[in-house]
């Protein structure tokens, strides 16, 4: 009869209440993240991107609570105990005490610090990531989300009009305006990311042999590029003139980390 009762609201046969209490007890952090109307269960945001690759490429269990943009507002505060920073990622770490860590970058700084048997994602090179952090975060990200912009606004369905409303005030512009000529946010792209296709035709990862937190970031930027706007990330990445064939090798490469859960563990590095 549950089986039959849990087939019904869409598990599987094999759910029970047991082995869900069970798959939560094992998960180390509590990681909330930003979901869409349109595609529920999709990995979509850069910035929760970065914390959930994250843990994928440390082999940290989480469970994810997906969020809405109102639940954002009205659920955030009552983690962090702040009301003015009301943004995810957030996580709580269930092993230290249930802390609470807020914005992306504090997070992987707190992970490296509260998990260091796991792989590091700063190599001892902090600064160099942070400068690459934020590079890519002004020079590609801001590009892609003009890219992308228009998606997410259909995407985020019956949460649509809000999310039109709060970026225009915060740009004082109609998103027309805002976005620009688009031909010109692919070429800006194409030319920022130039610099690292030729990083990758000498390391397998941006980072040098390994992965660390400046393919996280990369990885992360492009995800919203691919969800949103899947032919120009074909067009410009993969298929980029001087370096399509390193950057689809890189890509093939972080796959395993920018999955919904982290890799088994002899598939991390």
């Amino acid at each position: 009869m549950r089986d039959q009762y849990n087939n019904r609201i869409g598990f599987p046969a094999s759910f029970s209440l047991q082995s869900a209490q069970k798959k939560n007890e094992m998960a180390h952090i509590i990681f909330y993240d930003l979901e869409l109307e349109g595609i529920p269960g999709q990995a979509w945001s850069p910035n929760t991107c970065k914390t959930r690759f994250a843990l994928n490429y440390k082999g940290i269990p989480y469970e994810t609570v997906w969020l809405k943009f109102p639940q954002v507002r009205e659920e955030v505060p009552k983690i962090t105990g702040n009301s003015k920073a009301v943004t995810v990622p957030v996580i709580v770490d269930k092993l230290h005490g249930n802390k609470a860590v807020h914005e992306s970058w504090e997070i992987a700084k707190y992970l490296d610090e509260a998990y260091p048997d796991t792989p590091s994602l700063f190599n001892g090179n902090i600064g160099a990531h942070l400068f690459f952090h934020d590079f890519v975060s002004r020079r590609v990200l801001a590009k892609i989300f003009k890219l992308s912009v228009f998606s997410i606004l259909e995407k985020a369905q019956q949460h649509g009009p809000w999310f039109r409303a709060t970026r225009e005030a915060s740009f004082k512009m109609p998103l027309e305006k805002f976005v620009g000529d688009q031909d010109k946010n692919a070429k800006a792209i194409t030319e920022n990311i130039d610099g690292i296709g030729r990083v990758l035709k000498q390391y397998p990862y941006v980072t040098g042999q390994q992965p660390g937190w400046a393919d996280v970031s990369l990885a992360s930027y492009f995800i919203m590029l691919k969800v949103h706007r899947p032919e120009i990330f074909q067009a410009i990445v993969l298929n980029d003139p001087k370096a399509g064939k390193e950057f689809t090798a890189w890509w093939s490469r972080m796959d395993k980390y920018i999955q919904l859960a982290p890799p088994p563990a002899d598939a991390r590095i």
